[in-house]
């Protein structure tokens, strides 16, 4: 009988001290906070028709044609450029450059509805030859899937190999060409289209575009 009754006032202690304790350290009512993650789409995005996208917002990109476009197509003259409200489509036609009689359409990068287009370029195509992304974009969209389709661009270290590979490729495609490919420190000639033959063009746009 003592033992029993030993057992019985030693779990009554123990369920005051348990009482006691959780009295001493309230449990905290405050919400526990999400952690914050990095965005991970910064940056700019390319598709291999040498178009670029860069992300304005989460339902707006601004897109454009690369450095490589600018140098092997030359001084642009004119664009053709599609209405806002048109959609377009990831590899399909978005616009149109034109200098005399050479012209090259681009193919989208990303799909969805052109919200707005660059009537500074329009009216001032030199502003193409700047890298300040602010103010060579051709157009403002509204995207349909982002996500997804920028999983089929270039971006970040893949985006450098293969900038480095086009180069080289380029260079084995004018090895016959009477003028320098590449400028001091290997970069592309700015305007390198400009010194292109109509024949040597030809063959630029159907190996790249």
């Amino acid at each position: 009988m003592s033992v029993i009754l030993g057992l019985f006032f030693l779990a009554i202690a123990i369920g005051i001290s348990v009482w006691l304790e959780r009295k001493r350290v309230p449990v905290s009512e405050e919400p526990v906070l999400k952690r914050r993650t990095a965005p991970i789409w910064e940056g700019i995005f390319v598709h291999p028709g040498h178009a670029w996208v860069e992300i304005l917002g989460p339902n707006l990109v601004a897109v454009g044609t690369d450095e490589f476009t600018k140098s092997v197509f030359g001084s642009v003259e004119k664009f053709r450029l599609p209405e806002p409200g048109t959609m377009i489509q990831q590899g399909g036609k978005a616009w149109g450059l034109k200098r005399g009689k050479r012209g090259l359409l681009q193919a989208a990068p990303i799909s969805g509805r052109v919200v707005e287009i660059n009537q500074d370029l329009v009216y001032n195509p030199k502003l193409l030859i700047q890298r300040d992304t602010e103010k060579n974009w051709i157009l403002k969209v509204q995207p349909l899937r982002l996500k997804r389709e920028l999983q089929n661009l270039l971006h970040g270290n893949m985006l450098a190999r293969w900038n480095q590979a086009v180069k080289e490729q380029l260079v084995a495609t004018l090895t016959m060409a009477e003028f320098p490919v590449l400028q001091e420190g290997g970069e592309l000639k700015p305007n390198l289209g400009d010194e292109l033959t109509p024949q040597q063009w030809e063959k630029v746009s159907r190996e790249f575009f």
